[in-house]
């Protein structure tokens, strides 16, 4: 077992990577995609603000931070 290193980081590497692989018309496409999935997301999570807690436009900005867009 070799120990966990904190240089690789999996999300990044495969989303470079998937990014040069994709021609401008799929990368536009799977960024549509991303922003609809995103959207449904986040208005389920105010609709169940009772389970998710209330969340303002900085909060969802920094999580979208967190995934790059």
């Amino acid at each position: 077992d070799e120990p966990f290193s904190f240089k690789y980081s999996p999300g990044k590497l495969r989303g470079n990577k998937y990014k040069s692989m994709m021609t401008k018309e799929e990368l536009e496409e799977e960024q549509r995609v991303q922003r609809e999935q995103l959207a449904a997301i986040f208005r389920l999570m105010k609709e169940k603000s009772d389970t998710f807690g209330e969340m303002s436009e900085g909060d969802m900005k920094e999580q979208l931070r967190l995934y790059d867009i």
